[in-house]
């Protein structure tokens, strides 16, 4: 009897863990749902997201920054309160220091804020990388699948 009881809280634990492929759409709910294509990475330890323009400024004695993104044809322009620089280390072995900020994000039902490194991605496919950090163990990544969690926002 014992053995079924923790069959059962092992399907319990497995079904609290929200599906995603290893691509999925992610909305920014702060500005109007702006939607962009992300790569889920669980090898990369942080976000990062395709930003050019990039100025960072004072304001109020707060560092802040403002920049733009896009996806596809679409751009989007953001000014937020810039919280540190990070070095990251790319894939490539090379290290580099990144403006970081805090965004709000939104994948399937799910909405919740998360550090996000600025980042040079024009080259890459995906304008902004999901990693490790941002999913907060509550997610279950299905890397022979994508966009499991829909490609429309849910208005919470």
């Amino acid at each position: 009897m014992a053995k079924g009881l923790m069959n059962n809280k092992k399907k319990n634990i497995k079904t609290s863990l929200t599906p995603l492929g290893w691509r999925e759409w992610v909305f920014l709910p702060s500005y109007n749902y702006f939607k962009l294509k992300a790569k889920i990475d669980t090898g990369a330890r942080t976000s990062a997201i395709h930003a050019t323009n990039i100025q960072v400024y004072r304001k109020n004695c707060c560092e802040m920054v403002k920049f733009q993104i896009y996806q596809s044809q679409s751009f989007l322009d953001i000014d937020t309160e810039l919280i540190s620089y990070k070095k990251i280390k790319s894939s490539f072995g090379q290290t580099e220091t990144r403006p970081t900020v805090y965004m709000k994000i939104q994948i399937g039902a799910e909405i919740w804020s998360t550090e996000i490194t600025l980042a040079q991605r024009a080259k890459l496919t995906y304008p902004m990388l999901i990693g490790r950090n941002t999913l907060n163990k509550g997610h279950i990544i299905h890397s022979h699948r994508s966009y499991l969690a829909g490609s429309r926002s849910i208005k919470i």
